[in-house]
């Protein structure tokens, strides 16, 4: 009897192992098939893993100077136009003065010659309008002493007046001539003079100048100054600060680093086999390591049009080529900043 029964006993448990045995086989190969199939799905998939970037903006002085006052730190949350830094502008400003001191000179030239232009002018003018009296004064003496002359030379030669009278007509007509040729050389000179009109008024050109090159450069000293404030060019959090108050500084240098966190962006690379469902606009969803299940919602906004060849290499040559990939960004709006750059970012492209 206790022979049969360790016989039961014995079938039973083979029985018992053979089951178990099928039921391990089974639970791995439906295992197995379940993660190739996950495996499948995650190929097709459009995900990809990025990092999260945002835009970033170097403030830096259009001037070279010695900074005097830092006015923002690391950290600080700035806005367009805000002041940063500042430089010493003591020799700026002198130059400032010195610039105009030397535009209210030319200006003041300026003024003057062209004032001295009509002066100029009226004066001549009148002087031309006296020497044409003079001139038609002397040739109405002229023709007086003409006509008296020549009554004088007949009745001289009729024996009618003295010779003394006739010399006296004669020198009195060689003289209204010699008045009259003295007239009209004045009223040369005279109509010569309008060439000073045309050199007062070049003058006043000139001033003109120098009068508008004095002022260019007032304008730049006043550039020069109003560049020695540093303003920031974007909104956003100075992410880096370059140098110190006191520190001296070329045209250029870096000063800050303005990053725009509010506006953060993740680029991921998608093979040239999926690109092509990928639209623009499209939503997606971005999560990161450092808070677990919250869910980002961004939209693709830039796909690249020039594809770049991806590490992996081809397995066959004979069949297979090397895949390309195409960069494309997403923009991920940031309202409570809790996204940092260089964050790991998990991104799945919604479809």
């Amino acid at each position: 009897m206790d022979i049969l029964t360790a016989i039961k006993t014995k079938k039973v448990l083979t029985s018992s192992l053979f089951v178990i045995i099928i039921a391990l086989a089974a639970l791995v190969f439906f295992s197995l098939h379940e993660n190739r199939a996950e495996t499948i799905r995650e190929q097709e998939s459009l995900t990809a893993t990025g990092t999260v970037e945002a835009k970033k903006v170097t403030a830096s002085f259009k001037v070279p100077g010695r900074i005097e006052n830092m006015l923002v730190d690391e950290g600080s949350r700035v806005e367009p136009g805000q002041e940063l830094a500042r430089l010493d502008t003591r020799e700026l400003s002198a130059r400032l003065s010195q610039a105009s001191g030397a535009f209210d000179a030319a200006k003041a030239q300026a003024r003057q010659a062209g004032d001295s232009v009509p002066l100029t002018s009226q004066q001549i003018e009148a002087a031309i309008e006296q020497a044409r009296a003079k001139v038609a004064q002397a040739e109405v003496g002229v023709k007086n002493a003409r006509d008296l002359y020549e009554r004088m030379d007949n009745l001289y030669r009729g024996a009618a007046v003295s010779e003394k009278s006739y010399n006296d007509a004669k020198n009195s007509c060689e003289l209204a001539e010699n008045v009259l040729k003295e007239a009209q050389a004045a009223l040369e000179q005279a109509l010569s003079a309008r060439l000073k009109v045309d050199l007062a008024q070049a003058q006043y050109e000139a001033a003109e100048g120098q009068s508008s090159q004095a002022g260019g450069a007032v304008q730049e000293a006043r550039a020069y100054l109003d560049n020695t404030r540093l303003l920031s060019p974007i909104s956003g959090f100075i992410t880096q600060k370059n140098l110190e108050q006191g520190e001296m500084v070329n045209a250029g240098t870096p000063v800050f680093e303005i990053s725009d966190l509010l506006h953060t962006y993740v680029k991921v690379f998608i093979s040239e086999k999926k690109i092509g469902r990928v639209q623009l606009g499209q939503d997606v969803d971005v999560t990161v390591d450092s808070f677990p299940g919250r869910v980002y919602r961004g939209n693709v906004v830039w796909i690249n049009n020039a594809g770049e060849f991806a590490v992996r290499k081809a397995v066959n040559e004979q069949y297979d080529h090397d895949i390309r990939s195409f960069e494309v960004k997403i923009d991920v709006p940031n309202p409570d900043f809790s996204l940092k750059t260089g964050m790991t970012a998990h991104v799945n492209i919604i479809e």
